[in-house]
């Protein structure tokens, strides 16, 4: 018996790219900084950088402060098909 793998599995890394990239998208189509973003959601800027790029696992009370900044519905941060 080995040790379980701390490997994430594939679907959570394509999870966490299309989460940035809508985040990005709408972030974008609300014509926002990443700084700007951040304030309206009192989040890091790192934070949202880290979520664009696909490299942070947020809590869902900072998606929900995402999506509330966005004026979007928290499903429309993981929309497959924008």
């Amino acid at each position: 018996m080995g040790r379980p793998s701390k490997k994430a599995p594939a679907s959570l890394a394509r999870n966490a790219r299309t989460l940035g990239g809508n985040v990005r998208r709408l972030r974008q189509l609300a014509e926002l900084s990443q700084e700007e973003l951040a304030k309206a959601a009192d989040l890091r800027q790192a934070l949202i950088s880290e979520i664009e790029r696909g490299e942070a696992n947020p809590r869902l009370e900072s998606l929900t402060k995402i999506a509330d900044a966005l004026k979007v519905r928290l499903t429309d941060l993981f929309d497959h098909d924008p």
